[in-house]
């Protein structure tokens, strides 16, 4: 390692304070008086950089860090670093004392190439993915998130994000591409009755290039033709395109070096589903007695916001609700303690027990227009938007949904709309 830093290879002068130490596998730094920390064992890649005449060390995990190299401490862990990930000394040292703006990727965690494109071709892209099991396992785009959990295929696990996401087990065919790796994001408490709705992985080249995106673009422009320039773009710092299949959307991505985007040598695959799953929600009914509902409309336009896709409190409207409003949105209150708001086609359903309360959020025109927004705040602190309209069109609504939900409202101070 000695070898390695010789006395040419000169740092600048420590003037920032700060405690830049490694400790097991992983790097403290201080960002604004902050502790931050690098997950030393899953760094994907590495950048000189030099920003505001100051330089820095850029490591990427699954966040971006920008280490201080003037921050104390910092000579100390750079030999480290470098020995265990093998960084471009030379590139590193010529840079860090310029005050000259730019960036350079002095290491890249190598990847093993992980799909492959069959010889074999397959015109199955409409209708779903094909498991590598033995046998092996079709799975329709249609499968719901409940049902695609029972085919112990696969595992959940939590990222670094701590958000939730299903990895399937086995390699997927998608067409004639092979991949290694698929997974997509869960959520319990989103609607587990309908198709999942997006999966995605990365897909690497053994180059760490943008070969896997010309080698998926020329296998898709081959068996799906696409227009490339109603398809997406093909830029200099990126290249993005989507191949339409009867409401599925397959898309590929690849970032390259430019200004704040970082080229990680990896494309990214992403399979989302647009197809209309509505008659699920039309199932999706309840009977309300009409002698013990109570029901409050809205003599005014409001545009209803929760998704049926990824919230599993909406609901169809119900009928008693169509009967008595004319078909205004309204709220209404049932003898279970349960409550709802409607839209055109859709309402959404709460329990009252899991409320904290209810916001009229009125917006000031400024620069843009000015309007009204209307959530339901839960125990959890999660805010539900329910409706969008004309600024002040709620106003006179807030004591009457006060008295009937027996709910609070607020009605914060209105803002600028700038």
């Amino acid at each position: 390692m000695l070898n390695l830093f010789k006395k040419n290879n000169s740092y600048p002068k420590e003037t920032q304070p700060g405690n830049i130490h490694i400790q097991d596998d992983h790097l403290f730094y201080e960002d604004h008086t902050n502790e931050e920390r690098v997950n030393l064992s899953i760094l994907k890649y590495a950048y000189v950089e030099i920003l505001g005449e100051d330089p820095y060390l850029f490591l990427f995990d699954y966040r971006q860090h920008y280490i201080p190299i003037l921050q104390n401490g910092f000579s100390k862990i750079y030999p480290q670093l470098s020995e265990r990930f093998g960084f471009d000394n030379a590139l590193f040292f010529k840079i860090i004392n310029s005050k000259k703006e730019q960036k350079h990727r002095i290491w890249i965690d190598k990847k093993e190439t992980n799909y492959q494109i069959l010889t074999d071709r397959h015109s199955d892209y409409i209708d779903g993915l094909e498991v590598q099991t033995t046998p092996p396992l079709f799975v329709s785009w249609d499968t719901s998130y409940e049902e695609f959990l029972k085919l112990n295929i696969g595992h959940l696990y939590e990222s670094e994000f701590e958000t939730s996401y299903f990895k399937i087990d086995y390699p997927v065919r998608i067409g004639s591409l092979v991949i290694n790796n698929l997974e997509f994001y869960y959520d319990e408490n989103d609607r587990q009755n309908i198709a999942v709705q997006s999966y995605s992985t990365t897909l690497y080249a053994d180059s760490n290039s943008d070969k896997s995106y010309y080698e998926l673009r020329k296998l898709w422009m081959e068996e799906i033709p696409t227009d490339i320039e109603n398809a997406g773009y093909e830029r200099d710092d990126q290249k993005y395109l989507t191949f339409d299949l009867d409401g599925i959307g397959l898309s590929i991505c690849y970032t390259y070096d430019v200004d704040s985007q970082y080229d990680d040598g990896g494309t990214s695959l992403s399979i989302n589903n647009y197809r209309d799953y509505s008659e699920i929600i039309v199932r999706d009914t309840i009977e309300l007695n009409p002698e013990s509902t109570k029901i409050l409309s809205f003599e005014t336009w409001l545009d209803f916001q929760p998704d049926y896709k990824n919230n599993a409190n909406v609901i169809a409207v119900p009928q008693l609700l169509n009967e008595n409003t004319q078909y205004h949105n309204a709220v209404w209150l049932a003898n279970d303690h349960t409550f709802g708001f409607t839209g055109d086609q859709y309402a959404i359903q709460f329990n009252r027990t899991d409320i904290s309360q209810i916001i009229v959020q009125n917006v000031l025109p400024a620069k843009g227009g000015g309007y009204v927004e209307f959530f339901v705040r839960l125990k959890s602190d999660d805010l539900v938007a329910i409706y969008y309209g004309e600024q002040n069109a709620l106003d006179a609504y807030v004591q009457p949904l006060q008295e009937l939900l027996g709910i609070e409202v607020l009605t914060p101070e209105p803002y600028y709309n700038c």
